[in-house]
C-alpha cells in the first residue's frame, strides 16, 4: 500500500515537496486556505539564480545600523513594538551578522540555490510552460559609485563562490536596457540569472500537473493539528472548517503560518517575518524593460511581468498580520520613475506578503525532532520561489531514504525548533 503524505501549504515550497513526493510513488494531498501561490510566493521579483545566497544579516548590516535605526530607509523598516516583543529573534538575527556565521549561511544557501534553476527547468519542461522563463540575466545598478565599488563585499562573495558576473558601465547599461534613464553610473550583470514573467501562474501550472498525475488539492483553512495517537509514531488529524482530515504522514510548509501549525503539537519555533510589498505599473508608450533591475542605492527592484512592471520594496520587520504600511512603496516610487517611464498603476491591488525568516536566514528542511512522521520545510525568507522545487527534491530524498544531493545539516530543525 502506498504511503500517504499530507502537505500543508501550497506555496513554492509546498508545491515542490508535493511534486517530488509524488514522483517517488507516494500518494499526496496538498492543502491550503487559498488558491496555490496566493500568499508569500505570489509577490517577488521572479528571479531564479544561483547568487541569492547573501543573507540580509551579513557583516555589512552592522555598519548600516546607525542609519537604519532612524527607521526611514527604503531598505529596511521596523515596528518598534514588534521588535520589543520579539527580542530573542532580533538578538540571534544580529548575532548571525558575524563574518563566520555569515559565511556559513552563504555556503549553505549557495549549495541550496545552485540546483534551483535546474529543478525549475525540469518542472517547466514537464508542465509545458518554458515560455515563462527568461534568461536575460539580472542587473544590479548603482547611482553614485562606480561599478561594484559601493558593494564590494557582495562582489567578493560572488568571486569566492565563482558566480559569473561582469561590471557594466553607463554605456553598457544603455545597450542592455535602452529605455532606462541615465541615473545609474554603473553596476554589474549577473548573466546566469533567469526570471519568470508570472510567479503565481508558474506555480499554479505546476499544481495542475500535480493534479493530472493523481495528486489531490484541498482548499481549506487548517484550524489545528492534533495527534491521532499521542506516541510520536501515530498519524495526525487536521481540523478544517467543520470537517477533519486524517494525515498518516505530515509535511508542514506553511511559511509564516508554520509556527502556528506546529504549536498544538508542542513545538516552539523562533520564526520572524520580513514583510514586503509590490505594485504593478504600466509603461509609457514605447518604453520597455527586458530583465529585472535592482536599484541598489534606492532600495527597490523593477521586474517585467505579464501584469506590467512590478515594483517591489525592501524589508519591513513587523508582525505577520499587522496593518499594511505603504511608506516604503511610496518612498521608492518617485525613485523608480526617475529610472524608467512608468505611468499609472494597473488595476491589480497592492500586494503585501510576509517572508518567513529564521535568525540565521536559513530554512528548516528536516524531520521534526519528536515525530518520525512529521517533516518541516519553511523559513526560506527571500528565496522561496526560487528554492521551492529544489527544497522539495531534497526533502523527498530524505523521506524516501535516498542520499540528498547536498548536506542538509545546515538546515536542521534543532537550530530553532524545540
Amino acid at each position: 500500500m502506498q504511503k500517504r503524505f499530507t502537505v500543508v501549504g501550497a506555496g513554492s515550497v509546498g508545491i515542490g515537496v508535493a511534486l517530488h513526493l509524488q514522483q517517488r510513488g507516494f500518494r499526496v494531498v496538498l492543502i491550503d486556505k487559498s488558491l496555490p501561490a496566493s500568499q508569500t510566493s505570489y509577490g517577488n521579483a521572479g528571479v531564479i539564480n544561483a547568487s541569492s545566497f547573501m543573507p540580509l544579516n551579513n557583516p555589512a548590516l552592522l555598519g548600516k545600523l546607525p542609519r537604519l535605526l532612524l527607521n526611514n530607509h527604503a531598505y529596511l523598516r521596523y515596528s518598534v513594538p514588534h521588535i520589543v516583543k520579539n527580542t530573542p529573534w532580533c538578538y540571534h538575527f544580529l548575532r548571525a551578522c558575524t563574518r563566520r556565521k555569515s559565511e556559513e549561511t552563504c555556503r549553505a544557501l549557495n549549495a541550496l540555490c545552485s540546483g534551483a534553476l535546474d529543478e525549475h527547468r525540469a518542472l517547466m519542461q514537464r508542465c509545458g510552460n518554458m515560455h515563462r522563463l527568461s534568461q536575460n540575466g539580472w542587473l544590479k545598478l548603482f547611482r553614485k559609485a562606480g561599478p561594484l565599488q559601493a558593494d564590494s563585499k557582495e562582489a567578493a562573495v560572488l568571486d569566492a563562490f565563482e558566480i559569473p558576473y561582469r561590471a557594466v558601465s553607463i554605456n553598457d547599461i544603455r545597450d542592455l536596457e535602452p529605455h532606462l534613464k541615465p541615473v545609474f553610473s554603473g553596476g554589474y550583470l549577473l548573466s546566469d540569472s533567469s526570471s519568470v514573467n508570472n510567479p503565481a501562474m508558474l506555480l499554479r501550472e505546476y499544481v495542475e500537473q500535480f493534479l493530472r498525475d493523481g495528486g489531490e488539492f484541498v482548499q481549506s483553512s487548517v484550524q489545528s493539528i492534533r495527534e491521532t495517537v499521542a506516541t510520536g509514531s501515530g498519524g495526525f488529524t487536521l481540523e478544517i472548517g467543520n470537517d477533519s482530515l486524517p494525515a498518516e504522514n505530515l509535511v508542514v510548509c506553511a511559511g509564516p503560518w508554520s509556527a502556528d501549525m506546529l504549536k498544538p503539537l508542542g513545538y516552539k519555533v523562533l520564526l520572524g517575518f520580513e514583510r514586503g510589498y509590490h505594485q504593478h505599473f504600466k509603461l509609457a508608450s514605447g518604453a520597455s524593460l527586458t530583465r529585472p533591475i535592482h536599484d541598489m542605492d534606492a532600495g527597490y527592484i523593477l521586474a517585467p511581468m505579464e501584469q506590467g512592471i512590478r515594483l517591489t520594496t525592501g524589508v519591513e520587520l513587523n508582525h505577520r498580520d499587522a496593518p499594511s504600511n505603504f511608506s516604503q512603496l511610496q518612498q521608492v516610487l518617485p525613485r523608480a520613475k526617475q529610472a524608467l517611464d512608468i505611468t499609472e498603476p494597473t488595476e491589480d491591488p497592492v500586494w503585501r506578503g510576509c517572508r518567513p525568516t529564521f535568525p540565521d536566514s536559513r530554512p528548516v528542511i528536516d524531520q521534526a525532532p519528536r515525530h518520525e512522521n512529521l517533516w518541516m520545510a519553511f523559513g526560506h525568507q527571500h528565496i522561496g520561489l526560487m528554492s521551492g522545487p529544489v527544497t522539495g527534491k531534497l526533502l523527498a530524498q530524505k523521506i524516501s531514504g535516498e542520499t540528498p544531493d547536498i548536506d542538509l545539516t545546515p538546515f536542521n530543525a534543532s537550530r530553532w525548533v524545540s
